[in-house]
């Protein structure tokens, strides 16, 4: 089944229903280190959000921080697919539609965060272009650089 794709749709009660089935997805969970409604809110209040539904299922989802005006830089905090529908190319069809949104209104890059023992993420990544430009002792941090720069 082909997800339908939309973009700031999801309530804050679809968003913590969704992040909270996915984390168990990543290798800390994500409950042991934020609070997921808290967060929930704060993505639906600041952040472009891009959507993969089936059946009134939010199963795709990815948010990403436009607001640094000053630097160009874009920031995605989430990505993350439930486990039933890993493996379609609900990810990678979500960072198309982030990166092609943060190009057109002219950021120079996109960041992200991901923990650096996700070996499956940084492939993904990798494959769209974002490279390693640091991180600490369990997280490495990638970037893509947009428009004229690539």
């Amino acid at each position: 089944m082909t997800p339908n794709w939309s973009r700031n749709f999801a309530s804050v009660g679809e968003i913590a229903r969704h992040l909270n089935e996915c984390g168990g997805n990543f290798v800390t969970g994500l409950s042991a280190r934020i609070d997921i409604g808290i967060y929930a809110q704060k993505i639906l209040l600041n952040a472009e959000r891009f959507e993969a539904w089936s059946n009134g299922m939010l199963v795709g989802f990815l948010a990403m921080y436009c607001n640094d005006d000053k630097q160009k830089s874009a920031f995605i905090t989430n990505v993350s697919v439930l486990q039933d529908w890993r493996g379609r190319g609900i990810g990678g069809t979500l960072l198309e539609q982030c990166i092609a949104h943060a190009d057109a209104k002219g950021f120079d890059t996109i960041r992200l965060e991901v923990e650096a023992g996700n070996m499956a993420a940084v492939a993904v990544y990798g494959k769209f272009g974002f490279v390693p430009f640091g991180g600490g002792q369990s997280t490495l941090m990638m970037k893509l650089e947009l428009g004229a720069k690539k």
